[in-house]
């Protein structure tokens, strides 16, 4: 796990909006391989081991069958995703994993991967999270995200709405194209098997005024 990631994750029980805490037993060229990452708001923990964060526990979301990476596939999500310079990090999840190494060779900007099926190694770059289902990403960090769900029986809707609200205003999402469109977002492009979308506006939160009187 890259270690500037930390700003951008978050505790996966309900509670009020705050930051993790890491707690780093080893690092090489910035990038957290050992340590525990802890909620100060419900003391929760996280394990890092081999570089891979762990938010799942026992209930592991399920891993996608590995696919062959694809030069090809790693260039369209390039252009998909618009990651035409270094700025932030995007995201993968699930199957999408499998061209991430590919994918880095041709960018700038790091990788989080989501629940990557299980022969993908995390390393510079290319940091892993392991969870039970909803993104562990703060909302409005990830400048692009490809979208990759396992249909448990209807319920990755939950999984879906926690992608789309980790994705900052603008920026792209890409999905297979049998998933349905999701609140938030709105279609640029679509062929038979995926559609690329962009993240609307995130209305910003009230501002409270004070009015200051003369003396």
């Amino acid at each position: 796990m890259f270690i500037e990631l930390v700003d951008a994750l978050r505790c996966i029980v309900p509670h009020e909006d705050s930051w993790l805490v890491l707690a780093a037993d080893r690092i090489v060229a910035r990038h957290v391989t050992e340590g525990v990452l802890g909620c100060p708001v419900c003391r929760a923990q996280y394990t890092i081991h081999h570089g891979v964060v762990d938010f799942a526990g026992t209930a592991r979301y399920p891993i996608s069958t590995s696919i062959p990476s694809s030069m090809e596939q790693a260039t369209r999500l390039a252009a998909f995703l618009g990651l035409d310079d270094a700025i932030g990090f995007a995201t993968l999840m699930g199957a999408w994993g499998a061209h991430a190494v590919e994918l880095r060779g041709m960018i700038d900007c790091p990788l989080v991967l989501v629940d990557p099926p299980d022969d993908v190694e995390a390393a510079p770059g290319l940091s892993i999270l392991r969870t039970s289902g909803l993104v562990p990403i703060a909302a409005g960090t990830t400048r692009g995200l490809a979208i990759d769900v396992t249909d448990l029986h209807g319920t990755h809707e939950p999984r879906v709405e926690s992608a789309v609200r980790a994705t900052r205003s603008g920026g792209r999402i890409v999905a297979p194209s049998t998933l349905p469109l999701p609140a938030g977002v709105h279609e640029l492009a679509r062929d038979g098997e995926v559609w690329v979308a962009q993240r609307d506006a995130i209305a910003s939160p009230l501002v409270t005024l004070h009015v200051r009187r003369g003396v």
